[in-house]
């Protein structure tokens, strides 16, 4: 929520390595959008540790600045939420959004996303604090 992609993942590389630690962990799922070796968007939906909470995950998701409003992250979202169903090892996926990102939230609503609380000041940067928005989607029923 905090980061920009093109901060958390400079290059296609770091995101492939980012990928081979996520692949040992039952239900994780993670998508990258690249084009002629540049990473373009990217989601991971990370299954948590503790054993009581391993139903559970934490969902982040960019969309690097040049490729907004393509439909990117759109598709990333679908295409995880059908791999973490059929997992069978997740039920519940959670994120965290800026609340004044509101593309991205009427992306979440639109995927049935439940909107569970609002954290003041939740997010700071150079320019200030900013609310975040905690949701979550049901992915077994």
């Amino acid at each position: 929520m905090s980061e920009r992609l093109e901060e958390k993942f400079p290059t296609l590389d770091s995101f492939k390595r980012h990928l081979s630690e996520l692949s040992h962990r039952p239900g994780a799922v993670a998508l990258a959008a690249e084009m002629e070796g540049e990473l373009y968007g990217y989601l991971t939906i990370i299954p948590r540790r503790q054993a009581k909470l391993r139903h559970t995950s934490e969902l982040n998701m960019g969309v690097h600045h040049t490729a907004r409003g393509q439909g990117i992250g759109k598709l990333l979202l679908k295409e995880a939420l059908r791999r973490a169903g059929e997992s069978g090892a997740l039920e519940i996926i959670y994120l965290t959004v800026r609340a004044d990102n509101t593309h991205a939230v009427r992306l979440y609503d639109s995927l049935g996303f439940d909107h569970l609380a609002l954290l003041k000041n939740d997010t700071k940067t150079p320019d200030g604090y900013y609310d975040g928005r905690l949701m979550r989607k049901f992915v077994k029923v």
